[in-house]
């Protein structure tokens, strides 16, 4: 479809309603992505697909405290005090897990994810990534750590952490 304009033929497409509606229907999810990529990336790059309730039963401690034992008695030592054996070389010093003001402002979301991405992201640089943990083992090892500062612990909130 063309018109003289000015002088100049311009030549217009013309499109049935329906292809207009598609159209306008697919610059709209255009917009949509291209503002959704220029928000910016999350505060972390972590995905949690829900926050779930875990019961801390003895089981549940004693792989914890076998997964604790193995990864970070090191650092952390025995107790969870941050006096293990590496830990005089290390500014920040680790965390002392049996502090409970310091325990009760971390959730265990933030355990979980410090635990298999690491520390350099929360001003920790010298706290490891640990991300051949398996689910249950890092459920557990949160479990057993925030047993350190809450003696009776009933559950920990959690969800996937990836």
């Amino acid at each position: 479809h063309c018109i003289l304009q000015l002088g100049y033929f311009i030549c217009r497409p013309s499109f049935s309603p329906a292809m207009r509606r598609i159209m306008a229907v697919s610059m709209g999810m255009v917009v949509c992505i291209v503002a959704g990529c220029m928000r910016g990336a999350p505060e972390n790059d972590l995905e949690v697909a829900e926050v779930a309730e875990v019961l801390v039963t003895p089981e549940v401690l004693h792989m914890g405290r076998t997964a604790y034992r193995k990864y970070c008695v090191q650092c952390h030592g025995y107790s969870g005090k941050g006096d293990g054996t590496s830990a005089t070389s290390f500014d920040p010093p680790p965390r002392d897990y049996t502090d409970a003001e310091i325990m009760n402002a971390i959730t265990d979301l933030t355990l979980a994810e410090t635990i298999r991405f690491g520390g350099i992201d929360r001003g920790f640089p010298n706290m490891p990534a640990f991300p051949h943990v398996n689910h249950d083992e890092l459920v557990a090892l949160v479990a057993y750590v925030r047993s350190l500062s809450r003696p009776g612990l009933a559950s920990v909130q959690i969800g996937t952490v990836e």
